[in-house]
């Protein structure tokens, strides 16, 4: 099969609202706080605790994919 537009193949650029990213970053704190500082499982959350709020804090960056790009 031969595509003609290959538009029709890229995925739409997901993008994050930053109170969305702030809310998220309080629940994962939330959560970091009921597991303990020696969890496992709070090791990992703290590590996405800090990539949301990296999100928040860079309002001109976009989200594509895993990755943030700097405006």
């Amino acid at each position: 099969m031969i595509v003609m537009n290959p538009s029709v193949l890229a995925a739409e650029v997901p993008t994050i609202d930053i109170s969305e990213a702030r809310w998220a970053a309080a629940e994962l704190a939330t959560l970091i706080q009921k597991l303990g500082p020696d969890s496992p499982v709070g090791m990992v959350l703290r590590q996405a605790r800090r990539e949301v709020t990296s999100l928040a804090q860079s309002a001109s960056a976009s989200v594509v994919g895993p990755f943030r790009t700097a405006a």
